[in-house]
């Protein structure tokens, strides 16, 4: 069984969600990255840097035991061990332009956004090309994928006084209907720590 190491964040919520979308069994272990359990030698073999989520498959390439840090990471093992979410040969390369465009733009700024408001006319300016992208496309890619799970954990419980998701009609057209996805729904409510 995996045993997933996450917490209640956006970072922590996107493995659970392709965990819950495959079937695939796994065992949560709630780990606060502000805690000092991510930095204890234990948690440094299976997670040198100390990041969270981290993922260990007993089952891994080969049938050799694999970790996993970095929720990008996980989402693309997962779609690959699954051959699910990762699209068809024609829109593969969407996906995984997506995912990784998400993961180093979208993810990284808003995580930063609480802490420093300076960043806000950049997400904003993010917020706009998603909004504009989702005005033709129902998924970032052309179906469902890795991709959207990168940021619904984001956008699915969207916490920023300053700006106004409402203002996105195609972002939040998406979000409605990523929510009304039974694993996206149960990986914001399901408790973690």
């Amino acid at each position: 069984m995996i045993d997933l190491y996450a917490w209640k964040s956006a970072n922590g919520r996107r493995p659970i969600i392709i965990l819950e979308e495959t079937g695939l069994p796994y065992n949560l272990i709630p780990i606060d990255p502000h805690g000092g359990k991510n930095q204890e030698a234990q948690y440094l073999k299976i997670s040198p840097s100390g990041k969270v989520p981290c993922l260990v498959d007993p089952d891994g390439p080969n049938g050799l035991p694999i970790q996993i840090m970095e929720s990008a990471a996980i989402l693309e093992y997962i779609a690959e061990k699954t051959g699910q979410f990762l699209g068809m040969h024609d829109s593969r390369w969407q996906v995984k332009q997506w995912l990784y465009y998400l993961a180093t733009n979208v993810s990284v700024s808003f995580s930063n956004l609480n802490h420093a408001q300076h960043l806000e006319g950049q997400c904003r300016l993010l917020l706009e090309k998603m909004d504009r992208h989702l005005e033709n496309n129902q998924y970032f890619a052309v179906e469902y994928s890795i991709a959207d799970m990168m940021v619904i954990g984001r956008f699915g419980a969207f916490g920023f006084n300053f700006i106004d998701l409402g203002e996105y009609q195609n972002l939040t057209c998406w979000v409605k209907l990523m929510m009304q996805r039974p694993a996206v729904k149960k990986s914001m409510e399901i408790p973690i720590g």
